[in-house]
């Protein structure tokens, strides 16, 4: 590097060192050093701001204003806003008369005491410029007298120390606040470096010799002792401290000394009892010390020991001679006669002297009006004399005094606590954050009692799931409670959330797997759900040893219910006989066995094997004939044998009486009443249970519906509104009275019900539905699109419908009109207008015997069409459907219809029975009739006549099959008669079965036997499909599904059929064709003309079809529904077509399920 590269780096350190020789030298008050070193500066750099602002320091100094104003003035140019100018810019301001006057004005007000108006009035003046030595010292010493300053000052007065090394000023003010901090050593320091300079070296010895006098005699002090001897040879004070060296080493030595340090230590440390001991050994060798009785009386003061603290703080008050710790005696004596005072009023008000203990607590108010703890004890008094008003006025006053005192807190708390929950609750939340973090444990004892009371009042009222969340919270707050788990675990479980409920356990159980209570409240976990052999594991977790009597007996139990199980499980694989042996073995006690067998000839009852369950009830009733549950039972078997008779003597002779509280028999005993024909006496009987219940009881309101469900409807559905509400699907204002709105939506079918909720919700839909008028109003168009003949089978047919249903008689009745149009098109016609369709006889040719071909002038064209107006009527209850009605008024032939349907079950199987009068709607010929345009004859309106029984089996799985079979006689105006045999049968699976939704597969077979092929539309025929012999199967595919307001059906299948017709007659009536028939034998003379014309053969045909229909609902409102569908049919020939729109209006609020297979009206004609 060059010279001239380097000299810009020796200037710069040569200015520092000026700098620092400037401060130096004003540090200690020289300023001809000043002046030397400023004179150097300004030659290596006049214009440097720590060169100028040096230079105003020194003219301020030597009182020359001009010349610094000068000096500042060039300042301004060289570093405007910098420290050195805001510094510079401060003193040239302070040195103007109008500055001077605000610093003397500082000053006395500090030299005054008034330290907040000194520091505010230099924070003004000074306005946050850096500070000069001078006005630093001054200033930080000031602020270093104000609480909590001291640091900041001691920081600020340790840089100025840096930048002016030496001055005698400012470390004596360093010193003096280090001590005032109790920062010894680092004040020591700073006196040490004072001796050092000749001239503080008085100083810095007659402070450290002050400070050495406070410190108590230890081995901290004779060091320092010895320490200022050797600094401070020449010091007029070094002989007074060798003389306090010398008698300081003589009292370390000293047992009875050590004694009193050692127990002073412990009474620091607050080992109270041990100092107790070391200050009394120490005052056995020096009596006379005012500070040991003192230290003495403060041990026995915190150890409760007041009376002699007393004693003690006299003594200390008469012999001490410091007066420093005089005051501290006199105090401490103060406060504890203020507690032993106290003390004596909690002893009075202990021993329920109530005046005593007032007058001690007022004593010790008036010791310390400004304490709390008289009027804590005053408040107890109160309390304790039932003056709840008084108790809380003096808390309240005590909290004015001390807002956050815990004892004050808490007894507020207690007292609010004893009022109400609430408001101890209310209370809490009144307080402040910090004040709230003490009662961290009671507001968690509240919290906990509030949500134990929740979850209670849920469980009562069946709401599982405000009960699970409610129990949760208070198992997260305390977590060890085995019966918090217990309730909620069974909370979780009534939900079928048994997964969730078990893991309440295992988390219990990791924390307290060896309590007795929580392996028994585990036990009845396990036992609710039928786990006996893991109840019973859980409780052998805790040494027998350690059982309650409570485990004992869950243990008995359980091994009870477990052999009543294995007998059962024997029962239910058919072992009767072994199942009555195991019991028989192994029952401990005759109630036992008698329970057995009962439970036994129940489940026999339950699954109809009456018989067996007949020789278990005798079996019963022969150990204690008076059995009530075996009688009843023995009674519910004859009557489901149909042996009413037998039943209803034995509920004469000897009714079964039950307990009161025994709700469930003497339902069932009612509903015996009932099925013997003493519907009123079984009523009435329900009707007193209901008066008497206390608990929910859903099962008890069912049944007393479905006895009133035939004779007062409205009272049934009170009674189900009341079940429903018992069963926790309605609220209490919602069953009483009755809400319909939310009746009907409690009736919507949900997935996890159990029986009894299915049963109440399907009771309520059928009992609702049949006691709602309904208006419904439909419109159906069917047309076909297969290779149809105009004029006969090419039909076109559009049904309107008007039907009104009303509830009456116990079941449901109806009444309706249909408008019916039946278009099958125009005939084609020759050049004349005329056609040879076989209708009627207009297809009247053939060959005569000498082989001439003859025929008879077709009929003029024309369409085919026909309407009218149906009306019928019916009515219907749970086993009985019957209709009666006629064709349409305006068809060519007109037939009264109608019909009767019985179903019942038996042997496992649903029954069907009907017998009827039915049109067949094929072709306008079957169902409409027609008029033959050559004879003028009317034929057709075809009607089956005869009965049919149906078959089905479905027990709620997966499978289901059914079958019909029927016979019956065809019937029609001029129409041939025929016979038909009808066997249908199919089988379903349940791919899905939910409540809302359902799909299913199946597979269909289908037989019919017509006795003659009439499906010709000729004269005499019927215009109906009629083969000998038709087979079909068919796989059919249907998925339907709802909400709340939307409900779809979808369907299809394919199919296969085989179908043989016999040779046949193209006029079966030859007495309808006379006319026809002489013309033409006439037109044939000399020959003849032979019937052989006239048959038709026979033939087979088999084909493949496919089905699809949809059919949708959307509810409108409350009442009204809108619908519709269509369906499409194909196969070779026939290929049938449907759309329907409709809509059903219900004179009552229906929220209900809307059904999962929507259902327009069938047209009268297709009733089966």
């Amino acid at each position: 590097m060059s010279p001239a590269q380097a000299q810009p780096g020796v200037q710069e350190g040569q200015q520092q060192r000026l700098i620092e020789q400037i401060r130096v030298g004003e540090a200690l008050y020289r300023d001809d050093l000043v002046r030397d070193s400023l004179t150097r500066l300004e030659s290596i750099a006049p214009e440097a701001p720590e060169a100028l602002a040096a230079g105003i320091r020194l003219a301020l100094r030597q009182q020359d204003q001009g010349r610094a104003e000068a000096l500042l003035a060039r300042l301004a140019e060289v570093a405007p806003g910098s420290p050195p100018w805001r510094q510079s810019q401060l003193l040239v301001g302070l040195g103007q008369p109008q500055g001077r006057q605000a610093l003397q004005e500082a000053r006395l007000l500090a030299a005054a005491g008034r330290a907040d108006e000194a520091l505010a009035a230099y924070d003004r003046l000074l306005a946050g410029a850096p500070l000069d030595l001078e006005l630093g010292v001054e200033y930080w010493r000031l602020r270093g007298g104000r609480a909590g300053q001291r640091p900041l000052a001691i920081g600020r007065l340790r840089e100025l120390d840096r930048q002016y090394p030496g001055n005698v000023a400012l470390r004596q003010s360093l010193a003096g606040l280090l001590f005032a901090e109790a920062r010894n050593r680092e004040a020591l320091q700073v006196l040490h470096q004072l001796a050092g300079d000749p001239r503080a070296r008085g100083t810095a010895a007659q402070r450290e010799f002050d400070y050495l006098d406070e410190l108590e005699p230890g081995t901290e002090s004779v060091a320092g002792w010895q320490a200022f001897v050797e600094r401070y040879p020449d010091s007029p004070l070094r002989a007074e401290a060798a003389a306090e060296l010398a008698r300081q080493r003589t009292l370390l030595a000293d047992p009875g000394w050590q004694a009193a340090q050692r127990g002073r230590r412990l009474l620091e440390q607050g080992h109270d009892a041990e100092a107790q001991a070391q200050l009394r050994q120490a005052l056995r060798r020096f009596p006379q010390d005012g500070g040991l009785h003192g230290a003495l009386g403060l041990a026995q003061m915190r150890l409760g020991q007041r009376e002699a603290a007393e004693a003690s703080f006299r003594q200390a008050l008469r012999l001490d001679r410091d007066s420093r710790r005089i005051d501290k005696w006199s105090d401490l004596r103060a406060a504890n006669r203020y507690w032993l005072t106290l003390q004596q009023g909690e002893a009075a008000l202990a021993a329920q002297h109530f005046g005593q203990a007032r007058s001690l607590f007022a004593s010790a108010r008036r010791q310390r009006p400004r304490e709390v703890g008289a009027l804590l004890g005053l408040s107890e008094v109160a309390l304790a004399e039932g003056q709840t008003g008084e108790a809380e006025r003096l808390l309240l006053q005590a909290r004015q005094l001390a807002p956050d005192h815990e004892g004050v807190l808490h007894g507020l708390y207690r007292l609010y606590l004893a009022q109400s929950p609430d408001r101890a609750r209310a209370w809490l939340d009144s307080l402040s954050p910090e004040q709230q973090r003490g009662f961290a444990e009671q507001r968690r004892s509240l919290r906990l009692q509030q949500l134990r009371q929740a979850g209670e009042a849920a469980r009562v009222r069946q709401d599982w799931a405000q009960a699970s969340a409610s129990l949760q919270q208070a198992v997260e707050l305390d977590p060890d409670d085995p019966w918090l788990a217990y309730q909620l675990a069974g909370s979780l479980s009534e939900q079928r959330r048994h997964g969730e409920a078990d893991a309440v356990f295992e988390r219990l159980l990791q924390r307290q797997g060896h309590s007795p209570q929580a392996r028994y409240a585990h036990g009845l976990h396990l036992a609710a759900s039928a786990r006996d052999a893991s109840a019973l594991s859980s409780l052998e977790a805790i040494p027998r040893a350690q059982w309650s009597d409570d485990m004992r007996a869950l243990e008995a139990r359980l091994q009870r219910r477990y052999l009543l199980a294995r007998v059962e499980a024997l029962q239910a694989a058919g072992q009767e006989r072994e199942a009555i042996a195991l019991l028989q073995a192994q029952a401990v006690d005759g109630p036992l066995l008698a329970e057995g067998l009962l439970r036994l000839a129940d489940r026999a009852r339950q699954r109809d094997d009456h018989a067996l369950a007949l020789e278990l009830y005798r079996q019963v009733l022969t150990r204690d004939p008076a059995h009530a549950e075996a009688r009843l039972g023995q009674i519910e078997s004859w009557l489901a044998l149909g042996e009413t008779a037998r039943a209803r003597r034995a509920l004469e002779q000897a009714p079964p009486e039950f307990p009161a509280a025994e709700i469930g028999a003497r339902r069932r005993l009612g509903n015996a009443w009932a099925a013997v024909g003493e519907r009123q006496r079984g009523s009435a009987l329900l009707e007193q249970l209901a008066g008497e219940q206390q608990a929910p009881d859903a099962l008890l309101h069912r049944d007393r519906a479905r006895l009133l469900a035939s004779i007062e409807p409205q009272r049934a559905l009170d009674a189900y509104a009341r079940a429903m509400g018992d069963a926790g699907l309605l609220a209490s204002g919602q069953a009483s009275p009755r809400n319909d709105r939310a009746l009907t939506l409690a009736s919507r079918e949900q997935d996890e019900d159990d029986w009894l909720r299915r049963s109440l919700r399907s009771d309520v839909d059928e009992l609702y539905r049949r006691q709602n008028p309904t208006l419904r109003l439909q419109h159906d168009h069917a047309w076909r699109e297969d290779s149809t003949t105009p004029g006969l089978s090419d039909l076109e047919t559009d049904t309107s419908i008007v039907q009104i249903d009303w509830p009456l008689a116990g079941g449901q009745a109806f009444l309706r009109a249909e408008q019916v149009r039946m278009d099958a098109g125009s005939f084609d016609t020759d050049a004349d207008g005329r056609h040879t369709e076989e209708f009627g006889t207009c297809s009247f040719q053939g060959r005569d015997s000498a082989g001439r071909y003859q025929a008879l002038p077709g009929c003029p064209g024309g369409s085919q069409s026909d309407s009218g107006t149906a009306l019928a009527m019916g009515w219907r209850n749970e086993r009985l459907a019957v209709d009666f009605g006629r064709s349409p008024q305006g068809f060519e032939v007109d037939n009264w219809l109608g019909g009767v349907t019985y179903d019942w079950d038996f042997a496992g199987l649903g029954w069907s029975l009907t017998a009827s009068r039915r049109p067949l709607t094929n072709s306008l010929l079957s169902y409409a009739g027609s008029v033959d345009p050559r004879t003028g004859i009317r034929w057709g309106g075809v009607t089956a006549n005869g009965v049919s029984l149906g078959l089905s089996h479905d027990r709620g799985g997966r499978h289901g099959v059914w079958s019909q079979f029927g016979r019956h006689w065809l019937h029609g105006k001029n129409v041939a008669d025929n016979e038909r045999t009808t066997v249908m049968a199919g089988y379903y699976y349940k791919l899905v079965d939910r409540a809302d939704t359902r799909m299913r597969l199946g597979l269909t077979g289908m037989y019919w036997h017509y006795d003659k092929d009439l499906g010709d539309y000729s004269l005499g025929q019927g215009g109906y499909y009629s083969p000998q012999h038709y087979y079909s199967l068919g796989v059919p595919v249907s998925y339907a599904w709802r909400n709340s307001d939307w409900s779809v059906l979808l369907e299809g299948s394919l199919g296969w059929s085989y179908a043989v017709t016999d040779d046949s007659e193209r006029y079966p009536l030859q007495r309808l064709i006379a006319q026809p028939l002489a013309e033409i034998m006439a037109q044939s003379e000399p020959a003849t003309f032979g019937g052989d014309n006239f048959r038709q053969d026979g033939g087979r045909s088999d084909a493949l079809s496919y089905r699809a229909q949809a059919l949708v609902e959307r509810r409108l409102s409350d009442h009204l529904v809108l619908g519709g569908g269509f369906t499409l049919q194909h196969s070779r020939d026939y290929a049938p077509q449907r759309v329907s729109l409709y809509l059903r209006y219900t004179f009552e609020p229906w929220q209900g399920n809307l059904s999962l297979v929507p259902s327009p009206l069938i047209p009268y004609g297709d009733f089966r």
